[in-house]
């Protein structure tokens, strides 16, 4: 997939279609998101362009027309419930901070599906709640969780990173030495659901975005089911003020059930959001 524009997909996206009235309608909320569907399913001129097919066309028909929304409402409901108790500033110095990671970050051969809407969330959660000991399960090459690195760098935080994928472990390191992160991150090329069983040190935001192999002789940590089994091994470590951001988070999906199950034994509560890729978070109270 080098075809990719720098390595994200969104942006790539935005390329194609952003010579498109029907694209330029969806951004302006003129059309809704089964107009903007329907417009690139008869598009003829994507009928050949890599990566726009049937499954695509549905994903990226639920990207918001502005990378806010999924931020103001998760948060927004946060606020509401007095989970958190203010919004205020939680996008402070996120333009020139994207700016900086985008035209620093190496993606190396790699394709992330980290959209706009996704950096930015995270950003302003890491805003608000302030985390210092961080885990993220299924880092990949470390291009989601670098979004709340600029907050934990500033409390003096720790983030530890898990992936069984070895070169996208080192160039996760690369990035972060690169960008004067290297201090305050572990990258573990290791299951995360070890990683949690043998850790002692609490977790303040737990960030999963893990894909368990659909070979896995255990059916519980299958394909996305695996979120619900790493935050059961999570939950020594998590206590009042927790935050668990979800990736890919999708609750009426059956393999989410034992996730959903697990944040409810928790007492978690939060709001989901869903965009191309499902987006959720929770914190306990």
């Amino acid at each position: 997939m080098k075809f990719i524009q720098n390595g994200q997909f969104a942006l790539y996206v935005e390329k194609i279609l952003s010579g498109k009235d029907y694209y330029r309608d969806y951004i302006n909320q003129k059309i809704d998101s089964n107009q903007f569907y329907n417009a690139m399913k008869s598009d003829e001129s994507l009928a050949d362009v890599a990566g726009f097919h049937e499954y695509n066309y549905k994903h990226i028909s639920l990207m918001p027309p502005d990378d806010k929304m999924p931020a103001e409402k998760i948060i927004g409901y946060l606020v509401n419930n007095n989970i958190i108790k203010s919004s205020e500033n939680m996008y402070d110095g996120f333009d020139e901070y994207r700016k900086w990671i985008r035209e620093n970050y190496d993606h190396g051969e790699n394709v992330t599906f980290i959209y706009p809407e996704d950096e930015k969330l995270l950003y302003a959660v890491a805003k608000l709640t302030q985390p210092k000991n961080v885990f993220i399960g299924g880092s990949y090459y470390g291009y989601f969780i670098i979004w709340a690195m600029k907050t934990i760098k500033e409390n003096n935080g720790k983030v530890v990173l898990s992936d069984v994928d070895g070169e996208v472990c080192e160039l996760a390191k690369k990035n972060f030495d690169k960008l004067g992160f290297g201090d305050i991150t572990e990258v573990c090329c290791e299951n995360a659901e070890i990683l949690l069983k043998n850790r002692t040190e609490p977790i303040d935001m737990l960030i999963l975005d893990a894909t368990g192999r659909h070979d896995d002789p255990r059916p519980e940590y299958r394909g996305k089911r695996i979120y619900g089994a790493l935050l059961r091994e999570a939950k020594h470590l998590l206590s009042k003020g927790s935050v668990i951001v979800i990736h890919n988070m999708e609750p009426e999906n059956p393999e989410m059930k034992m996730l959903v199950d697990e944040l409810r034994s928790i007492n978690a509560v939060g709001e989901n959001y869903d965009t191309y890729n499902g987006l959720g978070v929770y914190i306990l109270v």
